[in-house]
């Protein structure tokens, strides 16, 4: 399946998942009635006896119905609503400690390093990074609503027993999940659960507070039947939940570990992983009590199976996960740790062979960008590695703080001209300290060398320190931005893809929903005009009849000119209509997404080469439709 094809099953899925839901409520209310039902006939008893009620009573079925589907819904509404904020709350949930850029632990040096090179080469915003301190079992995960709030969390034991290659080939499954829409589900699937879970643990709270007032005969038993019936209901609530986990998640993972082979081009490093997983002492195994909730987004099944509780795992086996990525597989699970795996992309990849050519063009076909989009191969990885390697060690480590990555993305915005660069420091220093301006001219110079397709991917690098600072301090920092870019009385192209990609990952602004407001590009027309129109106009700086020859390149390859012609718009309409085409276009599905991203690879590749400023905005656009695109390749 292509990344369309992924989201679509994604929606698919959630629906799936919202019907299973309904029916085990259903099932829930009818059972916590009739639980009602013999708590009032055996265990409430007056002074001449028990007293006797009828099973059936409509008026009481409809209170205890409304009662019962109340707490489940705001209990789940609840969990929902305190997932929101990202992946980082997940992980902080089961005990995860962020892994800082100025970690001088080589294994979380290396794992950082990792994931920096996957950000880059799939064209996501850089995730958090999280490690469960306490948990000695080899496993990992990713949680977010969306990659620009992804975290990735990998388990103590993970980061000690793997080997590069190994820890490779699990974050690259991760990134599957992050690409393909999986992570959504599955932390929807945290909160919509939650509250089918919850009623086992009122279950074991009244019968404890049954049990625990005994000396009285008159009413406590009412409340130890009543308890013990909610933990039976809650054991058959939990059984239902792990039965959607389990149909819900497990042909996943088997789509992950194909991705990650693609990715990293190695089907020894995620193997390897696997069978050291099932070879380890301790296994994949989760301690934290909270892992239950979250035992879909593992990378590995994260508690012990008994033959029943097989029956409802929500990863398959792990020998038949191995044997689909190895037909050799012999059966034997443990491999040695110490000795690494034959490496699908070289440890130091060669920047000059990913090299643009001389006249700064890559060549490139339009055919080739919607298929890439959310599908990062190994050529990617090495491109990611390479630009990665171009980005100073110091300037990475100015990104590791929230006020370092503001400075950086100040310097990133000066202008090369020294006259429009001291005007920009001028309405810089009415705004920041004298220190965060000593900071941005010190970070100028090495971003100035920087090699220009690194560039824009720093400010990716920089977004989990900015995803630090408060809301309002984000909206402060985007405003401050806004005025750094408006300072030399000029909007260059890079400037605008920067500002919008720190509103986009940050989500600041009024940026709708993306949620399916138009199904096809009829009522879009206008907002498709406006962004190929500033595609072509990148690529074919001053040259005016270029730039309407690629437009309309663009607009034929996914419309009918006889049917519809879309009007040119005018260079004076500037990028602030961009932005808005983009907020407007989100709304789409995806099958029109991928028309308006097919439309500007026609428009930015009409010449079949594409420049830094096309492969720019191009990354830019598909981000902004929530279409990943990784780097284009030399």
């Amino acid at each position: 399946m292509n990344f369309f094809e992924h989201q679509d099953m994604a929606r698919r899925q959630t629906g799936r998942l919202v019907f299973l839901f309904s029916l085990a409520v259903g099932g829930i209310v009818v059972a916590l009635y009739f639980a009602s039902r013999i708590v009032l006939r055996y265990g409430l008893t007056t002074s001449t006896g028990p007293k006797i009620y009828s099973w059936w009573d409509p008026v009481d079925f409809a209170v205890i119905a409304a009662v019962g589907l109340l707490f489940i819904l705001l209990t789940s509404g609840a969990k929902t609503l305190s997932l929101r904020s990202g992946g980082g709350t997940v992980a902080e949930m089961l005990g995860g400690r962020l892994v800082h850029h100025d970690t001088s632990n080589p294994a979380e040096r290396r794992l950082l390093n990792i994931v920096e090179e996957m950000a880059i080469a799939s064209g996501v915003a850089m995730p958090k990074v999280y490690v469960l301190e306490n948990e000695e079992g080899i496993n990992a995960f990713a949680a977010g609503y969306s990659p620009n709030d992804a975290a990735i969390t990998v388990t103590r034991g993970a980061l000690d027993e793997f080997n590069r290659d190994e820890l490779q080939g699990v974050i690259a499954h991760e990134f599957s999940h992050i690409l393909n829409g999986d992570m959504r589900l599955n932390v929807r699937l945290i909160g919509i659960l939650f509250g089918i879970f919850v009623i086992g643990i009122v279950g074991h709270i009244a019968a404890r507070l049954g049990g625990g007032a005994r000396g009285s005969r008159r009413g406590v038993p009412a409340i130890a039947v009543a308890g013990l019936l909610l933990m039976l209901i809650g054991y058959i609530g939990t059984f239902v939940g792990r039965l959607i986990q389990s149909a819900v998640c497990r042909q996943r993972e088997f789509l992950a570990d194909s991705s990650a082979v693609q990715f990293t081009r190695n089907p020894a490093g995620i193997s390897g992983a696997l069978k050291k997983i099932g070879g380890f002492a301790k296994g994949s195994r989760m301690t934290s009590p909270k892992a239950q909730q979250a035992s879909h987004l593992f990378f590995s099944q994260g508690s012990k199976l008994s033959l029943f509780t097989g029956l409802l795992a929500t990863h398959p086996p792990l020998t038949e996960r191995i044997r689909r990525i190895d037909p050799s597989f012999d059966g034997t699970l443990l491999e040695d740790g110490g000795r690494p795996a034959k490496r699908g992309v070289s440890d130091a990849p060669d920047p000059l062979r990913m090299g643009l050519g001389e006249a700064g063009t890559v060549a490139a076909d339009p055919g080739e960008i919607v298929p890439a989009i959310g599908a990062p191969t190994a050529d990617h990885l090495a491109m990611g590695a390479a630009l990665l390697e171009t980005i100073p060690k110091a300037l990475r480590l100015t990104l590791s703080t929230p006020p370092g990555a503001v400075s950086a993305v100040y310097a990133l915005l000066l202008d090369p001209d020294p006259d429009m660069r001291e005007q920009q420091i001028r309405t810089l220093s009415r705004m920041e300290s004298p220190e965060t301006i000593e900071g941005v001219l010190g970070l100028h110079g090495w971003i100035a060398q920087l090699d220009p397709r690194a560039r824009l991917p720093l400010a990716d690098l920089a977004m989990p320190s900015l995803r630090e600072l408060p809301f309002e301090a984000r909206e402060l920092f985007l405003d401050r931005v806004e005025e750094l870019v408006k300072a030399d009385a000029k909007v260059t192209l890079f400037e605008f893809l920067v500002q919008w990609v720190i509103r986009f990952r940050l989500g600041i602004g009024e940026r709708p929903k993306a949620k399916i407001a138009f199904r096809s590009l009829d009522p879009l027309l206008k907002d498709l005009a406006v962004v190929l129109a500033a595609v072509a106009r990148a690529g074919n700086p001053g040259d005016s009849e270029a730039a309407r020859r690629a437009f309309d390149l663009g607009g034929a390859s996914i419309l009918d000119p006889a049917r519809v012609t879309l009007p040119f718009v005018k260079e004076e309409a500037g990028f602030e209509n961009v932005g808005k085409a983009f907020d407007r276009l989100i709304q789409s599905t995806y099958e029109v997404r991928k028309n308006v991203i097919e439309a500007c690879a026609h428009t930015a590749l009409a010449d079949r080469t594409v420049t830094v400023e096309e492969a720019d905005i191009l990354r830019v656009v598909s981000a902004s439709l929530d279409c990943p695109l990784p780097p284009f390749i030399g």
